[in-house]
């Protein structure tokens, strides 16, 4: 019972009569509606402000207050002005239409009642209402959707202008007949990214210019990013790359796979490919000095050691004998055994 009232409407009947208050409240609760009935404005705003109603049918003649008061006193309520109201009048009554659709009636029935009529009339109403309902709050959910997406826009945004890392997003390009990935579409750039490419976000932004862009860095790393996108297995890796007007020539990125295409971060590593070259050459001097006599500039007794202990393991792996000459040729053997 209670579904079927739920679903059928909540209606405030207003009438200074009871008997009519008692008519229409017997059909209406007969054909599943929910009912409340009073007999005078002040209780009907009263009534309202407890519980609001999905309708309202008012009578036009009332003592105190007569049904335009009503009306004009529900409409001036923001908490109540969108409920619609249908005005009740006798068929010999005056009735001033406009007045009644001016305060904010949007229909009317006459006494003695059609009980079609008033059925049709309501259902019209509560159809409308629901209708007007369901589109404010879809309305109102829309608007904070687009409020939230904003608002994750912004901080994509923030995030994306003030990374200290290169950030894009790309999207696969697929050939219609076979799928088969053909290039990608740059849907999203940041300026660090933008800048270290010494390009303008708008150049890159919507371009489908990828493919041709890799093969002047790597032939292979195309198949590498289509890899990426059909295996969800990620990629990582340095590359270098020679940039007009720009010291930094060495990058590491990371490729992930985003839905049909990849997100991928850059950062520019020149400073530390640098500092791990000068390493190089650093511990390769130390291997210099540690295994050159820096007298004669050949092979000292320590380089000479470290080969027999590497050429006598070799040799008993593969049992075979080993030969050693000495010789002398500097003079240094008494020096060095000393």
């Amino acid at each position: 019972m209670n579904k079927s009232v739920q679903t059928k409407g909540n209606i405030l009947l207003i009438d200074d009569l009871p008997n009519n208050l008692q008519l229409l409240s017997d059909l209406l609760t007969t054909l599943g509606y929910t009912v409340r009935s009073v007999t005078s404005g002040k209780m009907a705003l009263k009534t309202l402000k407890v519980k609001q109603s999905d309708l309202i049918l008012l009578d036009i003649k009332m003592p105190e207050m007569d049904g335009y008061q009503v009306c004009e006193a529900i409409k001036s309520d923001e908490a109540l002005r969108d409920i619609p109201i249908i005005f009740i009048s006798a068929l010999d009554d005056t009735f001033d239409k406009v007045k009644a659709f001016e305060c904010g009636g949007i229909d009317y029935v006459t006494k003695p009642f059609q009980i079609e009529e008033v059925v049709a009339r309501v259902e019209c109403q509560l159809t409308i209402q629901r209708q007007k309902v369901a589109l404010q709050q879809e309305v109102k959910k829309r608007c904070e959707t687009e409020e939230v997406l904003y608002q994750s826009r912004a901080l994509l945004s923030s995030i994306l202008n003030s990374a200290l890392d290169g950030i894009a997003a790309l999207q696969a390009i697929r050939d219609p007949k076979t799928g088969n990935i053909e290039d990608f579409r740059c849907l999203v750039v940041n300026p660090i990214l933008s800048k270290a490419f010494n390009k303008n976000r708008e150049e890159l932004i919507g371009k489908v210019v990828f493919k041709r862009f890799l093969h002047r860095l790597d032939t292979q790393l195309f198949e590498k990013f289509v890899a990426v996108v059909e295996t969800g297995i990620f990629l990582e890796q340095d590359i270098y790359f020679l940039i007009e007007n720009s010291n930094s020539n060495w990058y590491h990125f990371v490729a992930v796979k985003l839905g049909d295409g990849f997100a991928i971060t850059v950062r520019d590593i020149s400073n530390r490919k640098k500092m791990e070259l000068e390493l190089q050459d650093a511990n390769e001097k130390l291997r210099l000095i540690a295994n050159i006599d820096g007298l004669t500039q050949i092979a000292n007794r320590r380089r000479f050691d470290d080969y027999l202990a590497v050429e006598w393991q070799r040799h008993q792996r593969e049992n075979k004998p080993l030969a050693l000459i000495l010789i002398d040729i500097d003079y240094f053997k008494n020096y060095n055994d000393y």
